[in-house]
């Protein structure tokens, strides 16, 4: 894949998502399917760290990210969005502002061409397994959905299984962008490298 720039979740944020990253079927075909990564939106891939450093704008803040739908991907080839939640883009945006910024210095294929936070990386030989994640997120209301259309939002309900005792479900519509990360995403996902992480001043 190369180096990419990771827009990540407050830490608090980001380990009550993680609770909801943590289904994993009895077994699975492939070494590869349900690896542990963190929750992030990825704004722009490169092979250059040097032209990613330079494309990340001086005066660039914190961004709220809203969730807008669940989805999945059976097809092949689709590992890195096998389930995932698109988040609101919107021409307005400060997001979308920030994404047209990387397509105008990186090139168009350096921006994802969706914007999203995955929330399960499975394998062609287990595709069958990403709707019936999906559907366990939906049935388990570990994702609560309303709306429809342009209208879509998305709720993320946070338990910890491990716990003991009765829980209160945290609810998350989104996360606050509060740190970009330069990602080394090459090889099985477990040897990816974090090689920074810039904190974006309010």
């Amino acid at each position: 894949m190369g180096i990419s720039l990771w827009l990540v979740p407050r830490a608090s944020q980001a380990e009550k998502i993680k609770l909801v990253m943590r289904l994993r079927p009895n077994s699975t075909l492939s070494p590869s399917s349900f690896p542990d990564f963190h929750p992030h939106v990825t704004l722009a891939t490169s092979p250059s760290l040097s032209a990613l450093r330079a494309a990340i704008p001086a005066d660039l803040r914190p961004i709220a990210v809203r969730f807008k739908r669940l989805q999945f991907d059976g097809n092949q080839g689709k590992y890195f969005m096998a389930v995932y939640v698109t988040v609101q883009s919107a021409p307005e945006s400060a997001l979308e502002a920030l994404r047209e910024h990387f397509r105008a210095q990186l090139g168009a294929r350096a921006v994802p061409p969706v914007a999203h936070m995955s929330l399960y990386y499975i394998d062609d030989a287990d595709r069958e397994e990403r709707p019936r994640i999906a559907e366990t997120l939906r049935s388990e209301l570990r994702v609560l959905e309303s709306g429809s259309g342009e209208e879509s939002r998305v709720q993320l309900a946070c338990v910890d299984d491990d716990a003991e005792g009765e829980q209160v479900p945290e609810i998350l519509d989104g996360f606050d962008g509060e740190e970009v990360w330069v990602v080394r995403c090459e090889g099985p996902v477990p040897t990816w490298e974090i090689l920074e992480k810039i904190p974006l001043p309010r």
